[in-house]
């Protein structure tokens, strides 16, 4: 017993002690394949008439050289999915260094790309979507495989981080189990920014704030945001308080009533009736049999 608990903490200590990175890279798998791109996403800030560089690393994981095509598309959300709808890059002001890169099997290159806004561009947030290109030759078949970077970039300038509640739902009776909620969030400002959304149910055995849910909320857009807000220990009528708070500290809530009923409480009192029916069939019994001895 004391020689497993000496290698417990021998194990705890290397896990503490080795850099997230590495032990997330010790547990991907060695079977990688295909075209990847890194980062997946980058948040850029540049002031309009400058110019911002940065970099993506295009890998090759095949046993074939592979030519890779880059490109440019600019991209908006659609409500609520928050799937890609993609564009011709018109602004042409993200400009990556290199539109063909060939790469052998296992290598990788770092490739940089600019955002240059020009001087009379509007502040706010505007979209891109850096995508390499290959056809990859699996023998027999060829396919084309794109990967791709999403770039948040970010015009300096008057920035507005504004949001407004499209609509809010959470239940009314709740007959156990955490208790969800949603709202329709619209980003009425002209950036991105995150959100974090949580709740809870005050009470007399309420048991506090519920995890929160971080989302992306881009301009122009409506999203569905929500989290769960922790049971009660006891059955009643309790208000629910949900919400989300905003990057610049905004708060924004909901209330409504929520009447908790788990089904254990509606067993008990379905026992109890059950028990106060029979004892008073019994003491009818017995007023009825004395009645008759009378």
């Amino acid at each position: 017993m004391k020689r497993a608990r000496l290698w417990a903490a021998v194990l705890l200590c290397a896990f503490i002690v080795l850099p997230v990175d590495k032990a997330l890279a010790q547990a991907e798998p060695s079977d990688k394949r295909g075209l990847f791109i890194t980062p997946v996403r980058e948040y850029v800030t540049v002031a309009p008439g400058k110019s911002q560089q940065q970099k993506v690393t295009i890998a090759n994981f095949t046993d074939k050289p592979v030519s890779v095509a880059l490109s440019v598309e600019q991209f908006s959300v659609a409500d609520y999915s928050y799937n890609y709808n993609f564009a011709p890059d018109t602004q042409h002001w993200l400009v990556v260094g290199e539109q063909n890169v060939e790469l052998e099997p296992g290598k990788s290159k770092a490739v940089t790309y600019t955002a240059q806004p020009p001087a009379s561009v509007t502040p706010g947030g505007h979209y891109f979507t850096i995508f390499a290109t290959a056809t990859i030759d699996n023998g027999s078949v060829k396919s084309q495989v794109r990967a791709a970077t999403v770039v948040y970039v970010t015009v300096a300038g008057d920035l507005k981080t504004t949001s407004s509640v499209q609509g809010f739902s959470a239940p009314r009776v709740s007959f156990g189990g955490d208790i969800d909620f949603t709202m329709d969030v619209k980003g009425t400002g002209n950036t991105h920014f995150f959100i974090r959304a949580a709740g809870e149910l005050e009470g007399f055995t309420g048991r506090g704030r519920g995890p929160e849910s971080t989302r992306l909320l881009m301009p122009g857009s409506t999203l569905k945001v929500g989290s769960t807000m922790p049971a009660p220990l006891l059955p009643g009528l309790y208000t629910a308080v949900f919400g989300y708070k905003t990057e610049s500290g905004e708060e924004v809530l909901r209330s409504q009533k929520i009447v908790y009923v788990p089904l254990w409480s509606l067993a008990i009192a379905g026992g109890l009736l059950w028990i106060i029916i029979v004892l008073a069939r019994k003491h009818r019994k017995v007023v009825l049999f004395k009645s008759k001895d009378s």
